[in-house]
């Protein structure tokens, strides 16, 4: 930085190089984010946003458009995308503290559920689930009925409470809200929102917030970028780690990360994360025929107390596309 006198002039930031180039060359050439950060102290150590470019040839956007669509976006920061079912985090954590009968909770899919003249479907009929397995499943047709069931005040609320359509605010940066807009609309709309679909959006640096709050108990450290400054004569600044506000009591984020868990070890498979212990779920947000492929969540394990989010657009199944690439990122946080 510059110092007036030469004196100083030092900045350190939280990123970690090597786990910024292992995301990096692990994104390719998706377009989209990854980011991990530290959700104890809350040290961003990664925050890739793609396409990027060299600073040192930088490129001719009004000559080359198509080749530079986008560089400039910092994904992370300032995008806020079409979530899929990474969404239905937010709607099971509602329906574990609103849904008196959460533990005899069931439904059966058939695999489509009408609204009269519209539907709310699966990709196949799940059969007869309880809750743990409905969110395991990804089964759209089980959340539609717990939306029916809660309705969409409780769904807003939740929204709101978790962060979901808030900002962050950090190292003067000021991140894209979310969204999600379901009072007053007709209950298929709902029900979609439920699933993270309809107007439903999301920003990667909150959402990432927001699972690190999960992990934590409820509360989670504010994420931030710059370590320190040493200004010379001008003082210096050193990062202190600061709490958001609560998003869940103590019991139902326990409960969740349990749901979060199983979905790995149960489903997306512990094979994916040598000796971690990952607490997450995936998604797909469908957008006119485009996807974003999304995958969200945190390590359990003590020694990595690591939240983290993947969106790669135009991507396949959350699964398919999002899991190989935070598992070379984790990998590389060892």
């Amino acid at each position: 930085l510059y110092v007036y006198g030469n004196d100083g002039g030092q900045i350190t930031l939280t990123i970690s190089a090597q786990v910024q180039k292992a995301a990096l060359e692990a994104m390719g050439n998706y377009k989209g984010t990854v980011a991990v950060y530290n959700y104890k102290t809350g040290e961003i150590l990664c925050a890739v946003s793609t396409p990027t470019f060299d600073p040192d040839e930088v490129p001719d956007i009004a000559g080359d458009q198509q080749t530079y669509e986008g560089v400039y976006l910092n994904r992370f920061l300032y995008s806020a995308y079409t979530p899929g079912s990474i969404f239905k985090t937010i709607t099971v954590a509602a329906a574990l503290e609103q849904l008196d009968n959460r533990n005899a909770w069931s439904y059966t899919c058939t695999g489509s559920v009408s609204y009269g003249v519209d539907a709310v479907t699966c990709m196949i009929p799940h059969g007869t689930q309880n809750l743990t397995e409905a969110f395991r499943n990804s089964c759209n047709c089980a959340f539609s009925a717990l939306a029916d069931e809660m309705g969409p005040q409780v769904l807003q609320r939740y929204a709101d409470q978790m962060g979901v359509t808030g900002s962050l605010i950090f190292d003067g940066i000021t991140t894209t809200p979310g969204n999600i807009s379901v009072i007053g609309e007709p209950d298929v709309l709902v029900a979609w929102s439920s699933v993270g679909q309809h107007k439903d959006l999301v920003n990667p640096c909150q959402y990432m917030t927001m699972m690190g709050a999960i992990a934590s108990g409820g509360i989670g450290a504010r994420p931030y970028i710059v370590a320190e400054i040493d200004g010379g004569q001008w003082g210096t600044y050193t990062a202190q780690t600061q709490y958001g506000d609560r998003i869940l009591p103590e019991d139902t984020a326990e409960l969740l990360g349990k749901l979060l868990r199983n979905n790995v070890y149960s489903y997306y498979g512990d094979w994916n994360f040598p000796g971690l212990k990952v607490c997450a779920k995936t998604g797909t947000g469908e957008v006119n025929g485009y996807n974003n492929s999304t995958f969200a969540g945190y390590v359990e394990n003590e020694e990595y107390p690591l939240a983290f989010i993947v969106v790669v657009e135009g991507g396949s199944y959350g699964q398919v596309t999002c899991i190989p690439i935070i598992s070379q990122v984790l990998a590389a946080c060892k």
